[in-house]
């Protein structure tokens, strides 16, 4: 019976070891990922002799697994779906549900297990992935719109970019609670979001987080978080900006990916969660891909 507990920092080092060496791009994969949202879905973790598991247990309506990462990727898969599925029975009664399932994942189950599970399409947790130096050029006619905005702002007010190193992590947590507070106030989902962001925040060295922010006339008007996630993709994790001034968002965007990001190929916006106003937003940048994922169960 797999031994399951919660991520804790000092679990990054061994969860690298099964995961980045096999150039997993989606942000499952992501150590950071896990550990700065595993409070809010309660998110659990075992190793053993064949595989890293991970557990969502409080993530919607139901309890889910990840496809278990194989420390030898070259490995059957099926030993260690069949223990995620002992767990899962035995612990909640239930059959196990994998979400999170990448076409590269998908190829393995459906070649080492041929024929026992079913496959679906999970669009709201595609991930957006666009080439870095598109993000911080804007060059071409379907990124023009991203351009106008930005210079609207630059031509009206002085902007200043800057990376954040500790020092201004109580002015972005106060930014982005009177960000919640224009959209509506705190709700379940933003209180979990503004715990991330202090999260990050608090663990940015430990973490190979960077925070970058934009100051507009003197004022902080947007912050973002994110890091690098194997040899050649950044993950964005938090972005927040003043809804009220045009073009902050694709400016911080842009300088965040010129001042910390140039050096790797891809950058990954992570998912739409489903939102339409979020996903028109993340194909209006044009995405180099879609990281599909799917969803995995017994037939």
């Amino acid at each position: 019976m797999l031994n399951f507990k919660k991520v804790q920092i000092e679990d990054q080092t061994l969860f690298n070891q099964y995961t980045i060496c096999h150039g997993y791009h989606n942000v499952e994969a992501c150590f950071g990922n896990i550990y700065l949202w595993s409070r809010a879905w309660d998110i659990r973790m075992a190793v053993d002799d064949i595989a890293l598991y991970l557990v969502h247990v409080n993530c919607g309506e139901h309890v889910f697994m990840l496809p278990p990462f194989l420390k030898d990727c070259e490995a059957d898969i099926g030993e260690a779906i069949r223990r995620s599925e002992a767990y899962i029975r035995e612990k909640f009664d239930k059959p196990t549900r994998f979400k999170g399932v990448t076409p590269q994942f998908k190829e393995k189950i459906e070649n080492d297990c041929p024929g026992e599970f079913t496959f679906t399409e999970d669009r709201p947790n595609y991930e957006y992935v666009y080439l870095s130096e598109n993000l911080a050029s804007l060059k071409g006619k379907k990124l023009s719109a991203k351009r106008n905005h930005i210079n609207k702002l630059v031509s009206k007010h002085e902007f200043e970019y800057r990376r954040n190193y500790g020092d201004m992590n109580a002015a972005c947590v106060a930014f982005q609670k009177e960000w919640i507070e224009k959209r509506g106030g705190m709700n379940e989902d933003y209180r979990d979001e503004l715990y991330v962001t202090e999260t990050a925040l608090e663990n940015m060295d430990a973490l190979g987080i960077r925070c970058g922010m934009l100051f507009v006339d003197g004022q902080l008007e947007a912050f973002t978080l994110g890091q690098q996630h194997g040899e050649d993709m950044a993950v964005i994790h938090i972005e927040k900006a003043n809804p009220d001034l045009q073009g902050a968002y694709p400016l911080i965007n842009r300088e965040f990916v010129r001042n910390e990001w140039a050096h790797v190929k891809y950058i990954n916006r992570e998912e739409d969660m489903g939102l339409e106003g979020l996903r028109r937003a993340k194909l209006s940048y044009n995405p180099v891909f879609l990281l599909e994922k799917y969803d995995c169960v017994r037939v």
